[in-house]
């Protein structure tokens, strides 16, 4: 199961989840999905979802889910790495009218470095990833507490100099 989410904000990701809306239609991907869209204005039409659930709901998709897809929202990503998943990031863009700024792409290329998450900056990527996530994940650290530590003191002092 592939369970996608593009977090709470008033932010659509409408990217995303019609990029999946598309790609199950013309099967170019064929595991079940399950959404959380959010703010989206896109409804997908193959797939179930709900455009907002509970944190308990939300550990339990991720927990379940085979492969985890999530837009580059920090508590998205620490949650399913916390989980033991090694999510599929999909950052929005300011470009693309999907956020105020650029940071959820600048987080995704931080993190990456990390080789503790895959991203995917178009489409095309996403569906590729997806569909060859095994063999990626294969090759990328496993997620350990002194490493988490580590993520958790960086994203403070990003935040530190946010607020």
């Amino acid at each position: 199961m592939i369970f996608l989410t593009v977090g709470t904000e008033n932010f659509q990701l409408d990217r995303l989840i019609e990029c999946i809306d598309k790609a199950v239609a013309e099967e170019r991907l064929t595991d079940k999905v399950f959404a959380q869209t959010g703010s989206c204005r896109y409804r997908p039409k193959h797939f179930p979802y709900k455009e907002f659930i509970g944190f308990n709901e939300m550990s339990q998709h991720m927990k379940e889910a085979d492969i985890v897809v999530s837009h580059a929202g920090v508590g998205s990503v620490i949650l399913s790495l916390s989980l033991g998943k090694i999510p599929i990031v999909f950052p929005r863009r300011f470009k693309l009218g999907e956020h105020v700024d650029d940071h959820q792409l600048e987080f995704a290329k931080r993190i990456e470095t990390t080789n503790k998450v895959i991203v995917a900056y178009d489409e095309e990527a996403l569906i590729d990833k997806i569909n060859n996530h095994n063999l990626l994940i294969s090759g990328l650290k496993t997620y350990n507490r002194e490493e988490k530590d580590k993520l958790i003191a960086y994203l403070k002092n990003i935040c530190a100099g946010i607020i």
